[in-house]
């Protein structure tokens, strides 16, 4: 499932990301907004959205408690508010989000994928020291919200081994 996820991802930013039918725009009035940052050859390229993110230390979460994935590892597009731990979608359209909790042989690994404040997907793991997490496809309008919270009471989350990414297909 990985491996599938892994070939997905390359082949979007492979492909989709150097495709000439996207609109690339021009500068606008506020500038290319991307070229300040490193937008590797995209040229202004608006929307295109990448991040991910890993717990900064282990911890406990309570039921309904929005895991905190604080230490940002890549943020492409500005998408992902590490105060909050919410991607916010700055465009309509097909995007991709996968996690992974690495728990503890005394706790669980329940998590739900939060839409809008709505459960959208959900992963269980527990009873063992256990890699669990979900990839899944989601169509998001402009200003929608996803997030990832715990569903259990006993949902622990190791640091170094729990993260959440996500990208925008088209």
């Amino acid at each position: 499932m990985k491996t599938i996820a892994l070939v997905c991802l390359v082949m979007c930013l492979t492909f989709g990301m150097t495709s000439s039918q996207y609109d690339y725009g021009d500068s606008g009035e506020d500038g290319d907004v991307l070229s300040s940052h490193n937008d590797h050859g995209y040229h202004g390229c608006r929307h295109r959205v990448a991040f991910s993110a890993v717990t900064s230390s282990s911890a406990r979460y309570n039921s309904g408690t929005t895991i905190r994935f604080t230490t940002v590892k890549t943020n492409y597009g500005h998408a992902y508010n590490s105060g909050n731990y919410r991607f916010t979608a700055p465009s309509n359209g097909l995007y991709v989000f996968s996690w992974s909790i690495g728990t503890h042989k005394s706790y669980h690994g329940e998590t739900k994928l939060m839409k809008n404040g709505s459960t959208y997907h959900r992963s269980h793991c527990a009873g063992v020291y256990q890699q669990c997490g979900a990839t899944i496809t989601i169509i998001l309008n402009k200003h929608d919200q996803v997030w990832l919270e715990s569903s259990n009471s006993l949902t622990y989350a190791f640091t170094g081994y729990s993260s959440f990414s996500g990208w925008k297909l088209n």
